[in-house]
Parts: structure tokens; sequence; C-alpha cells
């Protein structure tokens, strides 16, 4: 089982859609080029409305 890289606590898996692996958490997809994973970050397609990675949920810091 994959897990996303940008989860700090490494819980978020990672599925399968289309061309890409999909965080189950925050909806980034990573590519798969000729059936290998590319799990480098910055490779990854943010999901819309988000311009950067710190703003993904998975980043930002817990609300008290």
């Amino acid at each position: 089982l994959l897990r996303c890289p940008i989860d700090p606590r490494r819980q978020a898996p990672l599925t399968r859609d289309q061309q890409s692996l999909v965080c189950g958490n925050c909806q980034v997809q990573f590519p798969v080029k000729n059936g290998l994973p590319i799990l480098i970050t910055d490779e990854a397609a943010l999901p819309a409305g988000v311009r950067d990675r710190e703003r993904l949920p998975c980043l930002r810091p817990a609300r008290s």
C-alpha cells in the first residue's frame, strides 16, 4: 500500500486514477510514467483551488 509522501504522518493512502496516483487526504495527484509511480513532490499536481503545497490540508496546522 502506497502512502502520500506529502502527508507528514504518512497515513494518507494513494489510489490509482487514470494516469496518476491520488492522495486520499488532500487529492494531490502523482503521475505514473511507463507504469512507475513518480512520488517526487515537485512532480505532483495540486488539486483545484490550491496554489501551493503549504495550503494543502495535511500541511496546515490543526485548529484548536
